[in-house]
């Protein structure tokens, strides 16, 4: 997010445009499909056979009464759990790859240290010192990443 915000200026604004407009989209699209999805599943007035087969039949009548609006204000509410779930998703992801990469550049870190130490006599301590902070931190970052993948602070 960082990098296209850095070079923002360097993306066509009929691009961004493009985008932005995507992105509208498929909120409009989620939206619209749940609010169709809850206009449907709701019994039509004076249908007792659908009425019948619903789970609790006090809440599908009191369901016939509920206007279109209400039914939007719903399928809003459903659009914004979504859209944070995506989200969510999108985060997890992201952590897991991070923490498989830093994970990696870890070990070859360790690989190196490991090296470093097996050739005692000749070793290059400024070499050894930064393969030494850099396996530390990416220890560090795999462990944090890894905390973010399963959900903990």
């Amino acid at each position: 997010m960082l990098h296209y915000m850095l070079h923002a200026g360097s993306v066509p604004w009929q691009d961004q445009l493009l985008y932005a407009g995507l992105i509208v989209a498929v909120f409009i699209l989620v939206f619209f499909g749940l609010w169709w999805r809850r206009r449907a599943a709701r019994p039509k007035q004076g249908d007792f056979a659908a009425l019948v087969q619903q789970g609790n039949v006090a809440e599908a009548l009191g369901a016939q009464d509920q206007t279109p609006l209400m039914d939007a204000a719903d399928a809003w509410q459903e659009t914004r759990h979504t859209m944070e779930n995506v989200k969510t998703g999108v985060e997890r992801f992201l952590a897991l790859v991070l923490a498989f990469l830093s994970g990696l550049l870890c070990a070859f870190s360790i690989a190196a240290v490991m090296g470093y130490v097996w050739d005692f006599p000749a070793v290059d301590w400024g070499l050894l010192a930064f393969y030494t902070v850099l396996g530390s931190v990416c220890g560090w970052f795999t462990r944090v990443q890894w905390r973010d993948f399963r959900g903990r602070k």
